[in-house]
């Protein structure tokens, strides 16, 4: 089946959530990717089917480390080896001038010996995973299909084990560490506006490597405002409505294998840990996520928490929380009751163009994140 990955399409279907379709019935898996960002990382193994996969069987992963790939990413990758071992993943390394390592594969085993190839434009990075646009495609194999590809795999393995190193390996630490120095500096350069520019001179697949770029928003991008009810003792759990969560969120009501990706914004260009959340649902008809930046707090005695969530692309969001206490809440509170055209009853839940409420945003470490124009 072929698919499209697009931030502005609404039957968008991502990277991510294909690996862990498959991975969720797979007990074996090996793959080989060109860039690999340390939140890439985190996405993908980082989902609970994946581990699911690694406590059942294998992953083997062969990252390249010729541009992206940074010193954080390989000593985030080295922690999930010592997490699982099960997890094998080795640098290819090699001093070709004139060629890159350059694939965007995985393929995987079930228990009845048939299999699954993923295969396409997509790195395991933020964006190839969840927010450029990509084509990749999720064929089906047989067993023989499977056992052909497993040989072949194993054949270029086997004939490539010069350049396979250990990810700390220290010329492989050499390498992205020149990578690191190497995407501070182009983060750094200014082109002119007028003055052309050397399209060899621009990194490979025209990726960023400065991992925050890809929260970034647009005056397009949609907003939620949102009231959070108490919902027991565990308000973290936050309930919406079906519509805001099939129409906002892109969730799909019964289909727990999708993946609604979020990210606190803690202050100015900082954010917490990637949040990676199955679109739960259940029979008294709430449909919920748990949000990290409640965990812990108490539901304040008067008012409701307000939570400001940006989507970046379907099921990709970075989002704040308001207490009653914060400075800009009552302005934020004033601007909802305002706009809110529904019951006065019930949880107030406003959809916006991010362009038409920039007054609010601009005051908040949100609007951090808004691309420069």
């Amino acid at each position: 089946m072929l698919y499209v990955q697009d931030p502005t399409y609404t039957n968008s279907y991502s990277l991510h959530e294909a690996l862990v379709g498959v991975c969720s019935g797979a007990n074996s898996g090996k793959g080989a990717y060109a860039f690999v960002s340390r939140a890439g990382a985190d996405i993908f193994l980082g989902d609970v089917e994946v581990k699911g996969m690694l406590e059942r069987g294998s992953y083997q992963l062969i990252v390249g480390i010729d541009q992206i790939t940074t010193t954080s990413t390989i000593e985030r990758l080295v922690e999930y080896q010592d997490m699982y071992s099960s997890l094998n993943v080795s640098a290819f390394l090699h001093n070709s001038m004139n060629s890159l390592f350059h694939p965007k594969i995985s393929f995987f085993s079930d228990n009845n010996g048939c299999g699954s190839l993923v295969i396409g434009s997509g790195n395991l990075t933020t964006g190839g995973l969840r927010k450029n646009r990509e084509v990749f495609a999720v064929v089906s194999l047989s067993q023989q299909e499977l056992v052909n590809i497993e040989a072949y795999w194993n054949d270029w393995v086997t004939k490539s084990a010069n350049y396979l190193k250990p990810l700390t390996d220290s010329e492989v630490l050499r390498r992205v560490a020149a990578n690191t120095v190497r995407a501070r500096t182009w983060k750094e350069i200014i082109v002119p506006e007028g003055v052309p520019v050397d399209i060899d001179e621009l990194p490979s697949d025209s990726e960023s490597t400065e991992e925050s770029i890809e929260w970034n928003y647009q005056d397009d991008n949609l907003v939620l405002f949102a009231e959070i009810p108490k919902s027991g003792n565990r308000w973290n759990q936050a309930n919406f409505d079906v519509t805001t969560f099939e129409n906002f969120f892109g969730a799909t009501a019964g289909d727990n294998s999708q993946r609604i990706l979020l990210r606190y914004v803690v202050s100015d260009r900082i954010l917490g840990n990637i949040e990676i959340r199955p679109s739960v649902s259940v029979k008294s008809q709430n449909y919920r996520f748990e949000l990290e930046a409640a965990a812990g707090l108490d539901y304040p005695a008067n008012g409701r928490p307000i939570g400001i969530f940006v989507r970046l692309s379907p099921r990709m969001f970075i989002y704040k929380l308001f207490m009653p206490d914060d400075d800009k809440y009552d302005e934020i509170l004033d601007w909802m009751n305002a706009n809110w055209n529904d019951r006065g009853d019930r949880m107030k839940r406003i959809i916006v163009e991010a362009g038409s409420v920039a007054s609010i945003l601009n005051q908040t470490p949100i609007h951090s994140f808004l691309v420069a124009h």
